[in-house]
């Protein structure tokens, strides 16, 4: 907290509250206080542990939150990138459920996946679509063109 700007200047326009224990900061956040500090005092055991058992993680847990006083603020979702979607190859071709290329068909952008793994790198969405965009296209454009020139069947 001491480090983050941004976070200093949430508080001082009043967009975060505070509280110097579990209890204070869930009665100012308007919830459940005993279930509040359950969660807490959960969170602080898994990082003591090094694994959070109810969630099968283990990274990521550098820091309990056990230091005073402790702040939150509402935050809400925004979708801004797809995770998932049609899995495709490196030369944007769709990969079928065998993992074999389907001949012809090209995807890129918001409704393909497979190229980042599980996740994706935070910040790469224009760029994601423009450089898939780009190796789609030319490649649709030669399959196009080989297959017109290909004798017919």
């Amino acid at each position: 907290m001491d480090n983050n700007k941004s976070a200093a200047q949430y508080i001082e326009q009043g967009m975060a509250v505070s509280g110097d224990t579990y209890e204070a900061l869930a009665e100012a956040m308007g919830v459940d206080v005993d279930a509040f500090v359950e969660t807490m005092n959960t969170w602080n055991q898994a990082v003591a542990n090094g694994v959070d058992e109810e969630f099968g993680r283990n990274n990521g847990m550098d820091a309990d939150l056990s230091t005073a006083p402790f702040y939150a603020i509402q935050i809400a979702p925004g979708i801004h990138h797809t995770m998932g979607g049609i899995k495709i190859n490196p030369e944007t071709e769709v990969i079928d459920t065998e993992g074999n290329a389907i001949p012809g068909l090209f995807a890129a952008g918001e409704t393909t996946g497979g190229v980042h793994g599980g996740n994706r790198i935070g910040g790469n969405a224009v760029c994601d679509f423009v450089v898939f965009g780009r190796i789609a296209g030319a490649n649709a454009a030669t399959f196009a063109a080989e297959e017109a020139l290909a004798p017919a069947a």
